[in-house]
């Protein structure tokens, strides 16, 4: 089976599908990434193929939604010119990888294109919790237009399959995506690495880990937070980006800071407190491992995505804590990280969470659907699906062939 993995240029969307693609190598099959050229150097540090297509697009150009009306549009435009960039490339490379499945991420948008003019199966991969509604509408108006522009579909068909990373007690039901699940147990991976030497070493105090994730938008709070706990006899971890490593040892010479290291290393190695932005990946990364979790709002708006609905639905369970970035103060940072130390009902229900996710099916299981799924549908050739899949095929060739498209301005 030759399966197709597409995702935006962004480090953490690329983590989020690296387990499955691990899967469905080691089961057998062909697996490429494909995604624009941004990223080809970190696909690869994955030992997965990399498929770049499309132009190098800066990333520093996509905006910031903050949760406000004004941030979204352009944000899920230029979400929508990401996948459309990434279409186009694809297209004119499929003879040399015709897919027999799609697998995308949730902020893909090229995925569920390529997968409907292939006539082939397009599995849906969450990260976490489903984004905003708000923030689905707004995607799904940018990417229709994209379509439209293109020549292509003007609808795409809901996914075959949603594989579903949350456990039981993180989903939204008010929130859950139409279509059929699957659920797969959440695997940590947060980048490759190397275990420092001192990490080996016992700590000799409680280790608290502070981190703002990938994106750059709570990286002003880093220096902020690991001050403030310096008053508490805690060994305070800071692993930030390269760019900004430095200023932060420089601010806060107590705190060992440390350049990418992933996360799921110092928390085996044992960690008692995980503070964070409230992205999913770190969220679901803590829960593997049974951590507390403290998280802090970088945007403030109930309606700010991702990072807000994690915090929520981690409060929800009993195992976090939530705080305002904008309004809270040094000392809420220390009664908050003291309390989910202290307290001991939050770190039993964070590993009542890590019970329930090594209680799901593994990614090897999954794959075993993905391979029942890309069956029936190979079975359908004789049946009135071939016209639909016919008609998509020879859209794709239009594309390929540059009679129905032209490229996305980048």
């Amino acid at each position: 089976m030759r399966a197709l993995i597409t995702t935006t240029p962004f480090l953490s969307h690329l983590w989020d599908v690296v387990p499955l693609g691990w899967a469905l190598r080691s089961a057998g099959h062909d697996v490429r990434v494909a995604a624009l050229p941004n990223i080809t150097e970190d696909i690869v540090a994955t030992s997965l193929t990399a498929m770049p297509a499309g132009p190098l697009f800066d990333t520093t150009l996509v905006p910031d939604w903050s949760g406000q009306d004004d941030g979204l549009l352009p944000f899920a435009s230029t979400t929508a010119r990401l996948g459309g960039l990434l279409a186009h490339g694809l297209a004119g490379k499929l003879d040399d990888f015709p897919p027999d499945l799609v697998v995308h991420e949730p902020l893909d948008l090229a995925g569920p294109i390529i997968a409907q003019l292939a006539g082939v199966p397009a599995v849906h991969v969450s990260c976490g919790p489903p984004y905003a509604p708000r923030a689905v509408q707004a995607l799904a108006k940018a990417a229709a237009s994209v379509r439209r522009r293109q020549g292509w579909p003007a609808e795409v068909p809901p996914p075959a399959l949603i594989v579903d990373v949350c456990p039981p007690s993180y989903a939204d039901p008010d929130r859950r995506l139409a279509g059929p699940h699957q659920p797969m147990r959440f695997v940590p991976y947060n980048g490759p690495g190397a275990v420092p030497d001192w990490l080996r070493e016992p700590a000799d105090r409680p280790r608290v880990c502070v981190t703002m994730g990938t994106g750059a938008a709570g990286h002003p709070l880093l220096s902020r937070i690991a001050a403030a706990l310096a008053s508490l006899d805690v060994e305070v971890v800071v692993p930030a980006r390269p760019d900004v490593a430095a200023q932060v040892a420089e601010a806060v010479p107590a705190a060992r800071v440390v350049e990418w290291l992933p996360l799921k290393l110092l928390l085996a190695a044992g960690c008692d407190l995980v503070v964070h932005h409230g992205g999913p990946g770190t969220a679901l990364t803590a829960l593997s491992y049974g951590v507390p979790q403290l998280t802090v709002h970088v945007h403030d708006h109930p309606a700010a995505g991702e990072h807000y609905i994690n915090s929520r639905l981690l409060k929800a369970c009993g195992a976090s804590i939530g705080l305002s970035g904008r309004a809270m103060t040094d000392q809420d940072i220390v009664d908050a990280v003291r309390a989910l130390m202290t307290e001991s009902g939050y770190r039993a229900a964070a590993g009542a969470m890590a019970a329930e996710i090594r209680a799901m099916p593994s990614p090897a299981a999954t794959v075993e659907v993905l391979e029942r799924l890309v069956g029936q549908a190979q079975e359908q050739i004789q049946t009135p699906y071939q016209t639909q899949a016919l008609d998509q095929t020879q859209a794709l060739s239009q594309i390929q062939t540059g009679r129905a498209t032209r490229p996305v301005e980048a």
